[in-house]
């Protein structure tokens, strides 16, 4: 094993658009979430409702058209024996048994076939209720998620800033018994704290109403510590004539109204002649009367009734049918509409995020500049410079809460999208709507911990060189944006510009899926051709914890033997042990199962492998385990994982 070991720089964003918490609950992705969706009480009951529709149509269809019938009777007569009044009468009894079948015919026909109908039309509207509600489901969990995550980015910024507060609030305190501080001015700087504690305790109730909402989704019972993952979601590509195209024949919902307006249609043409009522009935039968002999009989009837008002009845029904099959003819235009007009607006919310993103970005390098002018003003220059340099905090603090909140809104905004626009989107032309946020280098330069920090005077300007850029690595946990044309070429290019030497890209299933496919083949391709041109190495990043377990650990190697064959520069592992239950209990068998993992990686894959580790398991009796089986396993460079805002403790902690 390589002695070199690669602390990147607090991590500066290794993780690209969320830092990691060591201690922090299991990563539970979105798509995971998604697969959970038919564990949601309310889809669960809308599909048993559907399931009982289904079968009580079956149940129609069952019991209409040709039945059986069978009949006893007893019955005796006093009859006199003679037409004479002295006759005398004499009784007799009879017992008879009839059987045959009954055939519905005209007006019967056509109310059974009525009846089928209305049956279907019922099954229709349950499938259609149920597709609804999966589908506002899975929009719900997707936006909920969504907003968990930028809740747990806006909390970090938050809380950063309110640990400045006992730093402070005392040198204002100070200044203002010196006369140089109004105790206007402190009041004011003091209320901005109170403005973030309330931004954090909103945050915090909003939290609760998006794990309820990831509750009633998924099923799920305990979310309280769930931590969310930067959302990756399909890409969509968006025309001028997307919402026609979404609104089309293709349409579920639209396909559902259509079969339910054709059943009304058939009802129209049945109804006007189904007011009355008429069978055949044909049979034999047996009989034999006491005293006297036994008798048979075959027969064969039609009966027919009709109500006194059949001809109303009929045009009543002929109106009411009529104006059924313009109100579904009505409710399909409308939906239609709706879709289309959805569809459209739901594209303008996402431009309009967008543009809301693109001058946060812009106003929050205006906000990182002025932080970094007043530390180096704080440190060189007398005057109100502690001030100045507070109040660009808190500028920049606002800044950073307003690109969050612009890219969750972005996001939101491609989750409705996703519950409107059906099927498979990338036409390769159009407007690319896509999870993966543009400048991500930059963005996270920009959002680094190190901006919200306040020093001492002393030693300011050697603090500011030390946040300078040096060659960085990037978790890009949203590879599959990777795989839309022209993406890869402009990720890198960026990436390059802001120092980024090492990028680890990771997929989702969906985007292992679309490796599948010849075209993503040749996309990804594209995209580590771009990574070599801008003279990055572009790792593939495996990271579910699961597969350190012998159980699970095939998984993990089947899946390298698939993608070994791109020309990836290597394969990073981040497993981290920590994140499976009961971690804490038994770290040195699961370091010992970690090292049997990468031994086996090692073995399927002509890539070099290189992993993350908590510095715990480099420490003591742990570490001598670590140094000699993961260097006999074959890997070739360990990365530290250290979370932390302080560089100094950072530092210190490597050197330990």
């Amino acid at each position: 094993m390589k002695k070199a070991v690669s602390f990147l720089f607090l991590l500066l964003f290794l993780f690209l658009f969320f830092p990691g918490d060591a201690s922090a609950a299991p990563r539970i992705f979105l798509h995971e979430l998604e697969k959970e969706l038919t564990a949601s009480p309310e889809v669960l009951a809308s599909a048993a409702s559907l399931a009982g529709s289904r079968a009580l149509e079956e149940r129609q269809k069952a019991a209409g058209g040709l039945r059986y019938f069978g009949e006893l009777s007893f019955g005796g007569m006093n009859e006199p024996e003679s037409r004479s009044d002295a006759s005398r009468i004499e009784g007799y009894s009879k017992v008879s048994l009839r059987a045959g079948i009954s055939v519905p015919l005209f007006g019967t026909w056509r109310k059974e076939r009525i009846q089928e109908l209305e049956a279907r039309i019922a099954s229709l509207e349950e499938e259609l209720r149920f597709l609804t509600v999966r589908k506002a489901n899975l929009t719900a969990l997707r936006k909920a998620y969504t907003l968990l995550w930028t809740i747990q980015e806006k909390k970090e910024f938050l809380q950063r800033f309110l640990d400045l507060e006992q730093q402070i609030m005392p040198l204002l305190g100070k200044r203002t018994k010196e006369g140089v501080l109004l105790e206007r001015d402190r009041l004011e700087m003091e209320s901005w704290f109170a403005l973030v504690r309330r931004e954090m305790a909103s945050d915090a109730l909003l939290k609760e109403e998006c794990l309820a909402l990831v509750r009633k989704a998924t099923g799920r019972e305990d979310l309280s510590d769930l931590r969310a993952e930067y959302p990756a979601l399909p890409g969509i590509r968006y025309t001028d004539d997307t919402p026609l195209r979404a609104a089309g024949e293709e349409n579920a919902e639209l396909q559902l109204l259509e079969r339910t307006a054709a059943a009304q249609r058939e009802i129209a043409r049945h109804l006007p002649k189904a007011q009355y009522d008429s069978f055949l009935r044909a049979g034999y039968g047996y009989s034999r009367e006491f005293p006297g002999r036994n008798g048979t009989e075959a027969f064969i009837s039609i009966a027919v009734e009709i109500p006194s008002g059949e001809g109303r009845a009929a045009a009543a029904a002929a109106r009411a049918a009529a104006a059924a099959v313009k109100k579904a003819g009505h409710e399909m235009a409308l939906r239609r509409l709706s879709i289309a007009g959805g569809i459209r607006e739901g594209f303008a919310r996402f431009e309009s995020a967008h543009a809301q993103r693109d001058f946060a970005m812009a106003n929050l390098r205006s906000s990182a500049e002025a932080v970094r002018a007043d530390r180096l003003r704080y440190g060189l220059l007398p005057g109100d410079m502690l001030e100045q340099l507070f109040r660009s905090l808190f500028i920049y603090l606002s800044s950073a809460l307003s690109l969050l909140d612009s890219e969750g809104a972005m996001l939101q905004a491609h989750c409705e999208l996703l519950g409107m626009i059906p099927g498979e989107t990338d036409t390769g032309e159009g407007r690319e709507i896509s999870s993966s946020i543009s400048g991500a280098p930059e963005r996270a330069l920009l959002l680094a911990p190190s901006w919200i920090a306040f020093a001492p005077e002393t030693d300011r300007v050697e603090k500011e060189t030390a946040v300078s850029r040096p060659g960085m690595a990037f978790y890009l946990w949203a590879g599959d944006a990777l795989l839309f044309p022209g993406k890869g070429r402009t990720f890198f290019s960026e990436a390059r510009e802001e120092g980024a030497s090492t990028v680890l890209v990771s997929f989702t299933s969906r985007g292992i899926e679309r490796l599948r496919s010849p075209e993503g083949k040749a996309l990804l391709e594209k995209a580590l051709e771009s990574a070599r041109g801008a003279g990055i190495r572009a790792e593939l990043l495996l990271g579910d914890p699961s597969w350190i377990l012998p159980a699970h650990r095939k998984e993990l190697t089947d899946l390298v033997r698939e993608l070994d064959r791109f020309s990836f520069s290597g394969i990073h592992l981040d497993l981290e042990p920590d994140q499976l239950p009961g971690s804490e209990k038994k770290r040195g068998g699961l370091l010992s199962s970690l090292i049997d993992t990468v031994r086996e990686v090692k073995a399927v894959s002509r890539l070099p492998v290189s992993l993350s580790v908590h510095p715990r398991y480099l420490e003591g009796s742990l570490g001598a385990m670590a140094a000699k089986g993961l260097g006999e396993a074959g890997v070739e460079e360990i990365t530290v994982m250290i979370y932390s805002t302080n560089v100094q403790n950072a530092a210190g902690r490597m050197n330990a």
